[in-house]
């Protein structure tokens, strides 16, 4: 609906995710050009040339993260203010959900800012090398960066097309109650024990794994970090439903993450995904550096920033543990020792 585009919350994610578009389609076309004829080494004029440019296209990149980050976060604060005007919402999820293009839409924006990332990790792999070996590899990069930020802002107008406020949605308790009691495989999936599980034990191998890698960095190391982190990510999800918001909204049915975001979730969410984005990138980032590596030329330069990367990754695991540990234990100490569940 036309209307829809005039609402500021809106307004403003169109304008978010159009920006981040711009400078990532920006970055990828110069950045391509200028790989395509960059010739290391040389000090012609046009080489000359060519690096001045690489250092703007890299300042563009560097702020388009932070565009895409911001659009991360904007889509769960558009969604939270356009609450009141869609019935039967009672939170973000709802207003995602009543519309097609909600939640692919939260994926992209997700997956737009961890390649912004990790560009700008390969970035500053680059640019502590005493020469640029990685320029060309990190430009034509940007093939893949740019297509992500403008299917973000795909999403984010054909959800402002679809978006319908004469509906009425399904408050999250009613969905993820019903998907959670009704449906055998989301019940084993946000079960307490195998979710709460699963995800603790992933964290904590990914957070052992990194700090493996920031004291002893190398390829067993920091491969097992990045793969490991992946895992927990993904773990990560299920164990935040079946657990962290159950105890941090004190009802064993309230599955949703969306709360946590709100006072009555203590305002939880921000840390927590905060850090799990951040753990993400950072680890993945330790991915990138290994496979890049020989490329670079210089295993001791190599060696340091992975453990610079990797000390960022422990810490950011280490958040995410606190924070999705925070709530259970504060739980119980008020209950004395009850269990939100119960008997499980």
């Amino acid at each position: 609906m036309s209307t829809n585009f005039l609402n500021l919350w809106i307004l403003a994610r169109l304008t978010q995710s159009a920006v981040a578009a711009g400078l990532c389609g920006l970055g990828a076309g110069l950045g391509v050009a200028i790989a395509w004829r960059w010739r290391a080494g040389q000090s012609s004029e046009a080489q000359l040339a060519l690096e001045r440019r690489a250092e703007l296209v890299a300042a563009v990149m560097q702020v388009a993260l932070l565009v895409e980050i911001l659009g991360l976060a904007l889509s769960v604060l558009v969604a939270d203010h356009l609450v009141g005007g869609i019935r039967g919402a009672m939170c973000a999820f709802g207003v995602l959900a009543s519309t097609r293009s909600g939640y692919p839409g939260l994926l992209a924006s997700a997956l737009a800012a961890v390649a912004c990332g990790l560009w700008v990790v390969l970035h500053r792999f680059d640019l502590r090398l005493e020469t640029p070996a990685l320029t060309r590899r990190k430009f034509f990069a940007l093939l893949g960066v740019g297509p992500l930020a403008a299917m973000d802002f795909v999403f984010a107008v054909r959800f402002a097309r679809e978006l319908d406020f004469s509906v009425i949605a399904s408050c999250c308790s009613v969905w993820l109650d019903d998907v959670a009691v009704n449906t055998q495989a989301a019940k084993l999936v946000v079960s307490p024990n195998w979710a709460g599980g699963l995800g603790l034990t992933a964290a904590l191998l990914a957070l052992a794994a990194s700090l493996a890698t920031w004291r002893w960095p190398g390829r067993p190391a920091t491969l097992l970090a990045a793969v490991l982190s992946a895992l927990a990510a993904v773990m990560a999800v299920p164990a935040v439903m079946g657990v962290v918001a159950p105890y941090a909204l004190a009802t064993p049915g309230h599955l949703c993450p969306f709360c946590l975001f709100h006072a009555q979730g203590g305002w939880l969410g921000w840390p927590l995904f905060g850090a799990l984005f951040t753990a993400t990138v950072t680890s993945l980032g330790l991915g990138v550096v290994e496979l890049n590596r020989g490329t670079a030329g210089n295993p001791a330069l190599a060696r340091e920033f992975q453990q610079a990367v990797a000390r960022w990754s422990a810490l950011a695991w280490a958040g995410v543990v606190a924070c999705g540990a925070f709530p259970v234990v504060s739980y119980l100490v008020r209950s004395g020792g009850v269990s939100v569940f119960g008997a499980i």
